[in-house]
């Protein structure tokens, strides 16, 4: 099997450099589409040669990352190749598919990792992601169904996950002043808290309601209910500008909660690290509350994310942050932090579900870059603490 996948690996690459000789390079202009959609337009991708540790696991690695469009199609693929151990770490694949997707403005389906959906205003699903939270590594246990159809005055959306997850939303554009929305989303296979043996089969519905206000701001208010557990409304406003150069956005709300409702249930760290709706219950008392989000760009060269919540009696907030930059000599380094139960910047307890991850580039010349990844989080499934790290020579193609 490593033999021929080894094969394949080279015989793709060299099949993709060739081909790449013959198609011509298109350029993205607007009132081009028609042109555009005749042509395929490959990303060859990254070839990394590097060392990859997952817990007390180690392994060499060989991977390319090919992406491929072809007008409204699209597919993105990783491929791995274990070097000099036949132990990988859990979660190793030789080939993953990280997506391949139709998507035309009005219709779409993707059957890939999904990242950060967020339906309504994040009261029921607030950047729900697939993707583990303790590993570096993509696998096909990660893969899901996301589509839509946009019919002008109303727009269907659905999500089927290979963990269980079931989800639809309907959108209705009643005029340009008031935008409705309602959300139905379950989880077949339920998820099991940290320190627990209970299994949680939960589902929700929700419904929002947005228009949009003078100067750039946006009103909105939302209800969800978490099915036999609680329910929750709340309302606020978001501002968003770009001028070019820079960019930036931001919403606060508030929101008011009963004491069985947990506020962004379906969430990031929902299939990793859920939330133990048993001790979120338990103080009995009603968890009214704020959360507040800011999103900065600048000139393409930084990025900033950031999101705070508190709610009364819940004994401490929640905040998570990502940051991108290109610094001087080309140099590009990423990072993020996650903290469900937040107190201040020396309260990190990756046992309470903290999740803390980076990534440097350093450009050793035009193609090729040495980069390293590390990211450290609890795994539910081992009942620990683990560390993720890898180093790479990432060479352009």
């Amino acid at each position: 099997m490593r033999k021929l996948l080894l094969c394949l690996l080279v015989v793709m690459l060299a099949g993709s450099v060739v081909y790449a000789e013959e198609i011509n390079t298109v350029v993205t202009t607007s009132g081009d589409a028609a042109k555009i959609a005749s042509k395929l337009v490959p990303s060859l991708g990254a070839i990394n040669l590097g060392y990859l540790k997952v817990g007390s696991s180690e392994v060499g690695s060989l991977s390319w990352h090919p992406d491929f469009k072809f007008g409204s199609f699209g597919l993105g693929a990783d491929i791995n190749y274990p070097l000099g151990s036949a132990i990988t770490p859990t979660g190793y694949e030789n080939i993953v598919l990280r997506y391949v997707e139709y998507n035309d403005g009005k219709r779409g389906l993707r059957y890939g990792v999904i990242d950060n959906l967020t339906w309504g205003h994040g009261l029921l699903v607030d950047a729900y992601s697939t993707r583990p939270s303790g590993s570096v590594l993509l696998n096909n246990e990660q893969l899901a169904y996301l589509g839509f159809v946009d019919m002008e005055q109303n727009v269907v959306r659905a999500l089927v996950t290979k963990k269980g997850v079931y989800g639809v939303r309907a959108e209705q554009r009643i005029n340009p002043t008031l935008t409705l929305g309602e959300t139905y989303i379950t989880d077949s296979n339920g998820v099991t808290p940290a320190g627990t043996t209970l299994n949680q089969k939960v589902g929700g519905v929700g419904i929002d309601a947005t228009m949009p206000l003078p100067a750039n701001f946006e009103g909105y208010a939302e209800y969800a209910q978490l099915l036999n557990h609680g329910s929750g409304w709340g309302a606020g406003f978001s501002w968003a500008q770009d001028i070019m150069v820079a960019a930036a956005d931001f919403t606060i709300g508030y929101r008011f909660l009963d004491s069985r409702f947990v506020p962004g249930y379906f969430n990031t760290n929902y299939q990793n690290n859920p939330i133990n709706l048993t001790s979120a219950e338990a103080s009995g008392n009603v968890k009214n509350g704020y959360v507040a989000k800011l999103g900065l760009k600048a000139m393409g060269m930084a990025t900033l994310n950031a999101k705070y919540e508190n709610y009364n009696d819940s004994g401490s907030a929640t905040f998570m942050a990502d940051l991108s930059a290109v610094l001087p000599q080309d140099v590009e380094v990423a990072g993020y932090y996650q903290q469900p139960k937040f107190v201040n910047f020396s309260s990190l307890s990756f046992e309470q579900g903290a999740v803390l991850g980076y990534s440097i580039a350093y450009p050793v010349n035009t193609f090729t870059k040495m980069v390293l990844n590390y990211k450290k989080a609890y795994n539910a499934t081992i009942g620990q603490v683990e560390e993720s790290q890898s180093y790479e020579v990432k060479i352009n193609i």
